[in-house]
C-alpha cells in the first residue's frame, strides 16, 4: 500500500462517522495528525497530495469561528478496488492480498475484491524471451503447515505432496488395479509374505541425484525412525532388503494380500537416502521453487520420467480468513466470470461428529450420547443448510449409507433421552476446524440443541491445534474425506494414531475397534469389506461417532481450461491441465 493510499485510508477510517448532512467533515490539522501520527506540518503535505489525486477536498478554515472541513469525493471501496487493480496487474499479488486482509470494510465489499482476485487467479501465460510459461494461481484460507509426507493430515497437504512425490505403484480407480510407477514390475512369492519390486532406471530427484533401491529402503525407516502417526499400517513389515540399485524386497512376517495399496500410500513416498535441509526434495512431476508464510510455488519438474506438466508454475497464495465455498479457475485475461463450466463431483467420505471420550463427562452416558445423535438431524441439516451437503451419511461409504434407512430424529425423543441421561444443564465444548461452513453447521448444532435445553460452547481452531488436541472439548466436528484407493483411506482412518478417532476414543473402545482389524490385511476384497462393515457398524450402534452428510465437491472452469479431472478429493490434476489459447477458438 502506498502512502497516499495508506493516508486516505486511516483519515477515512477515523473521520468516517463524523460526516454533516451535506457529506463535508469538520476536522482540525491537530485531529488529523492524530489520525496519521505525523506533525501538523506533514499533515498539510499529506492533504496536498490528496488533493491532487482527486480523493478529498479540504477547505481550511479562516479567521476566528470558522473550522477546517474535508470532504471525502471517492468512496472509499472504490480506491481500494482501484488500489487492489493496480497491484494485480504489476504482479505484486503479495500486497492485494494483504490490503484486501486489512481493510476494515463491510463484507460485501470485501467479497467484492476477493471476487476481483478470482478473476485474476487462475492459469495465465508470461512472456519469455523464446517461449511463453503457464502460470496457475490459486488461493488458500489455510497455509500449507507440513511438507513431510511421514505426517499428512490434511486434504490440500496431500494434495500438494502428491504432486511433490512419487510412491512405488500408483492405483487406478477405475480398473481398480495398480500400475506402474516408480516400480516397473512386481511379484510375490505364494503366501505374499515377500513382495519384490523392480524399479525404473533414470529416475531422479528433484536435485538430480538418481533414484535406487537404498532410497525406497530409508523411507521405511524413516517413517519408523519419525515414529510417523501411519506406522501401524507397516506393521507386518520385518525388513526390507535390496539387490543392486533397482530390486528392492519386502519380507513381511505373515501373508499380506494387502500390501500393494501400502506400496502406493503416500506415507511410503520415495525420499533420498540422505536428506539434505531446506527444501523437501522428491521425484514428482512438480518441485518446490519456493515455501513462504504467504506462498508456495510449485515449478514443473524438467527431469520427471513421466509425463512432464503442461503447466511450468503453480503459485499458491495463504491467506487466513478468506471463505471460499467452491474453488474456481478462471484465465486471468478474462473477466467473463459467469462464462464457466461446473465440475463438481460426491465425494468419499463425510462429515461426522465424535465424542471425546479422553474427557470426563455427560457424554460418558449411552442416553446422552443418543440424545445428541437425535439432535444431529442428518435430514434437517441438509434442508436448513444446503450448499455442498448433498446426502445423510450412514457411514463412510456413499454405498453404505445407500442401503441404509435414516428417519427422521424427533426433538420429543431427544428431550426425552437427555432428561433420562441425567443432564443438569452444563455446557460442553464442541470443537471444529475454523472454516465457514463448519461454522455453519457447528452454530447450526448449537441452536438445534438450545431447542432442548442443551447447551453448547462453539470452539473453533486452527489445523495446527486440530492435528494434535485431543483433550479439548467433549465432541468434535470434522470430516474424513477420502482418495481413491479408499480401501487404503479407510484403513488409515481407523489404524492412524493422528486421526480424530485415535485421538479421541479411550483406550478400551480403541482396543476393541482395532481388534476388528486383526489380520485385515491377509484377507481378500470381500473379506476386508466385511470388517469394514463391522467397524462402522460398531460406531454407529455405541454412538462413538455419528454420522452426519456426505460432501459435494464443487468447481467453476473457464471454458478454455482443458484436460479437466476432478481427482476424489475435489482438486484437479495439476499434471494434466492446459489452456487453448482464445485465437485457436473457432469464431462464432
Amino acid at each position: 500500500m502506498d502512502s497516499g493510499m495508506q493516508h486516505y485510508v486511516q483519515i477515512h477510517r477515523g473521520l468516517r462517522e463524523t460526516k454533516n448532512a451535506d457529506g463535508a467533515v469538520p476536522v482540525t490539522i491537530e485531529k488529523l495528525a492524530e489520525l496519521l501520527f505525523c506533525t501538523p506540518r506533514n499533515v498539510k503535505f499529506v492533504l496536498r497530495r490528496l488533493e491532487e489525486k482527486g480523493w478529498i477536498r479540504w477547505t481550511p478554515g479562516r479567521g476566528r469561528g470558522n473550522g477546517s472541513t474535508l470532504v471525502f469525493l471517492r468512496p472509499i471501496g472504490e480506491v481500494l478496488e482501484m488500489k487492489v487493480d493496480a497491484l494485480l496487474e504489476n504482479g505484486r499479488m503479495s500486497e492485494a492480498l494483504d490490503l484486501i486482509s486489512d481493510a476494515q470494510v463491510d463484507e460485501n465489499l470485501k467479497q467484492k475484491m476477493w471476487t476481483r482476485v478470482n478473476v485474476y487467479l487462475g492459469l495465465r501465460s508470461e512472456p519469455e524471451e523464446s517461449s511463453t510459461r503457464d502460470v496457475l494461481q490459486m488461493i488458500r484460507g489455510q497455509r500449507l503447515e507440513n511438507v513431510d509426507p511421514a505426517f499428512a493430515y490434511t486434504v490440500f497437504e496431500v494434495y500438494i505432496l502428491g504432486q511433490l512425490f512419487d510412491t512405488l505403484v500408483d492405483y487406478d480407480t477405475v480398473s481398480e488395479s495398480f500400475l506402474p510407477k516408480l516400480a516397473h514390475r512386481w511379484e510375490s512369492n505364494d503366501d505374499r509374505t515377500r513382495w519384490t519390486f523392480y524399479l525404473r532406471k533414470g529416475v531422479r530427484f528433484h536435485d538430480g541425484r538418481l533414484l535406487t533401491s537404498r532410497d525406497v529402503q530409508s523411507t521405511l525407516y524413516r517413517l519408523r525412525r519419525k515414529n510417523s502417526p501411519a506406522i501401524k499400517l507397516f506393521g507386518d513389515v520385518e525388513d526390507v532388503e535390496t539387490f543392486g540399485d533397482y530390486v528392492v524386497v519386502f519380507r513381511l512376517s505373515r501373508p499380506n494380500a494387502f500390501f500393494l495399496h501400502l506400496a502406493g500410500c503416500l506415507y511410503m513416498a520415495v525420499l533420498p537416502v540422505e536428506e539434505k535441509e531446506g527444501l523437501p526434495i522428491g521425484s514428482g512431476p512438480f518441485r518446490i521453487g519456493k515455501l513462504e508464510k504467504s506462498k508456495l510455488t510449485l515449478t514443473a519438474f524438467d527431469g520427471y520420467f513421466g509425463y512432464r506438466p503442461l503447466i511450468d508454475r503453480v503459485d499458491v497464495w495463504f491467506l487466513p480468513g478468506i471463505e471460499q465455498e467452491s474453488r474456481t479457475y478462471h484465465l486471468s485475461d478474462q473477466d467473463d466470470v459467469e462464462d464457466s463450466k461446473e465440475l463438481s463431483k460426491p465425494g468419499m467420505g463425510c462429515r461426522y461428529l465424535i465424542f471425546n471420550f479422553r474427557t470426563p463427562g455427560i457424554h460418558h452416558d449411552p442416553e446422552f450420547r443418543e440424545a445428541v445423535r437425535l439432535l444431529y438431524d442428518r435430514h434437517a441439516i441438509i434442508e436448513d443448510l444446503g450448499g455442498n451437503l448433498i446426502e445423510p451419511a450412514a457411514g463412510f461409504l456413499p454405498s453404505r449409507s445407500k442401503r441404509s434407512v435414516i428417519p427422521p430424529s424427533s426433538l420429543d425423543e431427544a428431550s426425552e433421552r437427555l432428561r433420562r441421561s441425567g443432564y443438569e444443564g452444563q455446557t460442553l465444548q464442541l470443537v471444529f476446524m475454523d472454516r465457514k461452513q463448519e461454522r455453519l453447521e457447528a452454530q447450526w448444532l448449537k441452536d438445534r440443541c438450545s431447542l432442548v435445553g442443551l447447551k453448547l460452547e462453539l470452539c473453533p481452531q486452527e489445523i495446527s491445534l486440530c492435528r494434535t488436541e485431543s483433550e479439548s472439548g467433549e465432541l468434535a466436528l470434522a470430516t474424513e474425506m477420502l482418495e481413491d484407493d479408499w480401501e487404503l483411506e479407510l484403513l488409515n482412518f481407523f489404524l492412524n494414531e493422528g486421526t480424530y478417532l485415535n485421538r479421541k476414543l479411550d483406550d478400551r473402545r480403541l482396543a476393541e475397534l482395532h481388534r476388528l482389524f486383526d489380520g485385515f490385511m491377509g484377507k481378500e476384497k470381500a473379506g476386508r469389506a466385511e470388517v469394514f462393515e463391522r467397524a462402522q457398524a460398531l460406531l454407529e450402534q455405541e454412538n462413538w461417532l455419528l454420522y452426519g452428510t456426505h460432501i459435494n465437491h464443487r468447481g467453476y472452469f473457464n471454458r478454455n481450461l482443458y484436460g479437466l479431472r476432478m481427482d476424489s478429493l475435489g482438486f484437479p490434476n495439476l499434471s494434466r491441465l492446459w489452456v487453448k489459447s482464445e485465437n485457436t477458438r473457432e469464431k462464432d
